[in-house]
């Protein structure tokens, strides 16, 4: 019955697409080669993470669905662990490359303001406020800080400043947004990506300042306030990462029904996972989940992590960086995992679950202290089409279609 239920869903909501002119806009998302195509991209990527939870270019091009007159921008894939998508800020437009994030609800871009002695600022496309004559200051102080003194305090800071902002020919009026003019360098000297395009909830946005698409919906700039995610697995492209449709879904790029699941708090795309098992072995009840498409890991509990290595028998147990490896020989022969949502199972393979860097395989589960949460990340993501209900607070996940 709620199988039927779902798809019943679907159909309208394709029904209601297709009864308007530009109901949606669809983003290309592309792959760009990483200059460190190595497994030391995980150990950078977790430094990330802690900063956004604070715990321990690009073409443009027009594409069309088949039922709808969409067009947008194509999104960027580097080594299937970060997706980005180019966005301009400005009049005239100013080119950046930001990271899309579910996991935090901000925009910000490095400033022409930031101190050349910022490698990790200045080494990307920074925004010209002088340029741009839709500018409007703010200047309010804009920091993210880490939960722990011990690390650091401070990771990025800069202030806020207004202009429009254009994604997929949107152009949103008087978006605020943050010039970052100090950054850490072991985390973004060598990103692919400028900035982020955060797209969570505005509860968790800093400063209050209102997230962008919230503003696509206030502006009229799309009928309904959902968005979904597609990610291609298959490596490093800056045409083919994958598709970010503002204003619906697209049917023709997942398989089966949807299965939805209620938004159980509003901040992070956070939902309740029923379990987690793996070779026989549960991980969870009813834990508490997010879905991060600024992550390319699963972040589960440090006790569970530990499990997990045991059973896949990873090659360094007692490193403490968190990224541990797999022998690649041995890939095939490692369980499914198998996460249950809303009554659902949805199987991870090994090959999902293992990232290999040339010769080097490391496992995508890790654990970041002062995080009870199961973070699902684009190994997740890149197996399950992802759609998030902004009007109804829920998430739907389908099987994507590869």
């Amino acid at each position: 019955m709620e199988l039927k239920w779902n798809c019943c869903k679907l159909m309208l909501l394709l029904a209601l697409c297709a009864s308007q002119v530009d109901c949606r806009r669809r983003l290309k998302v592309g792959r760009r080669q990483n200059p460190q195509s190595s497994h030391h991209n995980v150990r950078n990527e977790l430094k990330s993470l802690a900063i956004k939870h604070k715990i321990n270019g690009t073409t443009t091009e027009r594409v069309t669905t088949k039922n709808s007159t969409s067009s947008g921008a194509r999104l960027g894939n580097a080594f299937n662990t970060e997706y980005y998508l180019p966005v301009t800020i400005g009049t005239p437009p100013q080119k950046f490359i930001l990271l899309i994030d579910t996991g935090s609800s901000n925009l910000w871009v490095p400033s022409s303001k930031c101190p050349a002695t910022v490698k990790s600022c200045v080494s990307h496309n920074q925004y010209d406020s002088k340029s741009s004559s839709s500018y409007v200051a703010n200047g309010t102080a804009f920091t993210i800080e880490y939960a722990s003194s011990s690390q650091g305090g401070v990771a990025l800071s800069g202030f806020l400043s207004q202009d429009t902002v254009t994604i997929a020919d949107f152009a949103i009026q008087n978006q605020v947004f943050a010039e970052i003019t100090d950054e850490p360098e072991a985390s973004f000297l060598s990103s692919p990506f400028d900035g982020m395009f955060g797209l969570g909830y505005a509860s968790i946005s800093i400063g209050g300042v209102t997230p962008p698409f919230y503003n696509l919906v206030a502006q009229g700039l799309i009928k309904h306030p959902v968005f979904s995610i597609y990610l291609n697995r298959n490596g490093t492209s800056a045409t083919d990462g994958g598709e970010l449709i503002l204003g619906g879904i697209d049917s023709t790029l997942f398989t089966g029904c949807l299965t939805y699941v209620p938004v159980s708090q509003q901040g992070y795309w956070q939902f309740t996972m029923s379990s987690a098992l793996l070779a026989g072995q549960n991980f969870c009840t009813k834990c508490q989940a997010i879905l991060d498409v600024g992550t390319s890991l699963i972040v589960a509990p440090a006790a569970a992590v530990t499990k997990i290595n045991q059973i896949l028998n990873v090659l360094n147990p007692t490193d403490t960086s968190g990224v541990f490896l797999v022998n690649c020989s041995m890939i095939s022969s490692l369980p499914t995992m198998f996460l249950t949502i809303a009554r659902n199972d949805f199987p991870l393979q090994p090959s999902d679950y293992i990232l290999k860097y040339g010769e080097t395989c490391v496992s995508s589960f890790t654990s970041l202290a002062g995080s009870d949460l199961w973070i699902l990340g684009e190994v997740f993501m890149g197996a399950y089409y992802t759609v998030y209900d902004l009007g109804y607070n829920q998430i739907g996940l389908a099987k994507a279609l590869h």
